[in-house]
């Protein structure tokens, strides 16, 4: 989907700083798993290069998004070519990626508005978050999201144990981010990590160490996304309580996120399916 650049300035949540007429750029991001990080900076590349922006420099660190930003070398190596003139934009799939709070997103803004050079988010995760040059010619249209692969469902398996949830919330934001979902990607993150804790809290068999869970992310139609964890038990004691927040919060959290909860047993007869639908705005016309 293309939307028509506007000479109004760009909301900051969006994109810091102005797009020059020759923008160099490096891209950036920051993931434990080194596939997801390559595949996102795949995604960045496209992204840049549909800009008309040259790419100077890619790079990851291999570290959750909550590592502070000094032990990260790969962001240290971005930090010297924007204040060195070498890069006159950083690329990024969220802001978050570098600056997870409030405050430190204005540090990181007030830093780049004095270099002078610019951010810009390439799925901050919302579709009205579309990120639009502020200089640019009425007739001139800019892509907004990464480009979707052919496949628009992915699964894995991890072990059910608590160290898996931040794993399967980096891998589903990466995912999300590469097929470029117009929803709440941040919300739907929170929401399978809230499917995954409850399957490592509830359904883990007592004594089997090796027990795994299934996590299933599919895009339907209208960009519906389907959150699924699977795990061995096949039972679900109380889940309308459970569903509706009476018994416990995650599920209730969930629902409070924008997802529509239910569970069904799995098709091999092995365990079941905790399911989350989250639906994406449709565009306006």
């Amino acid at each position: 989907m293309t939307r028509a650049a506007s000479t109004t300035s760009v909301p900051q949540r969006e994109l810091v700083g102005t797009v020059p007429d020759r923008a160099h750029v490096a891209l950036y991001t920051s993931s434990p798993d080194s596939r997801v990080a390559t595949q996102v900076l795949v995604g960045l590349r496209e992204f840049a290069t549909r800009q008309g922006w040259t790419v100077v420099h890619k790079v990851y660190d291999l570290a959750p998004l909550d590592a502070p930003l000094w032990h990260r070398t790969g962001w240290q190596a971005v930090r010297q070519l924007l204040a060195s003139g070498a890069a006159t934009g950083l690329v990024v799939p969220d802001e978050r990626e570098v600056a997870r709070h409030a405050g430190d997103r204005d540090v990181l803004r007030s830093w780049l508005l004095g270099l002078p050079a610019f951010a810009a988010c390439a799925c901050p995760g919302r579709a009205e978050q579309a990120l639009r040059p502020a200089r640019a010619p009425r007739d001139s249209a800019v892509r907004t999201a990464l480009p979707r692969p052919a496949g628009r469902r992915w699964q894995r398996s991890y072990a059910l144990h608590p160290l898996s949830v931040r794993p399967v919330r980096e891998a589903a934001r990466a995912h999300l981010t590469l097929w470029s979902w117009p929803g709440d990607i941040v919300a739907a993150v929170d929401v399978l990590a809230r499917l995954a804790y409850n399957a490592v809290v509830h359904a883990r068999p007592a004594g089997e160490a090796d027990a795994r869970m299934r996590v299933r992310l599919t895009l339907g139609e209208h960009d519906t996304l389907l959150l699924e964890v699977g795990d061995p038990r096949p039972d679900f004691h109380n889940s309308a309580a459970a569903i509706a927040g009476v018994l416990g919060n995650g599920l209730r959290e969930a629902r409070l996120l924008g997802a529509e909860v239910s569970w069904l047993p799995a098709a091999d007869g092995h365990g079941k399916f905790v399911r989350a639908r989250l639906s994406a705005p449709r565009p306006h016309p």
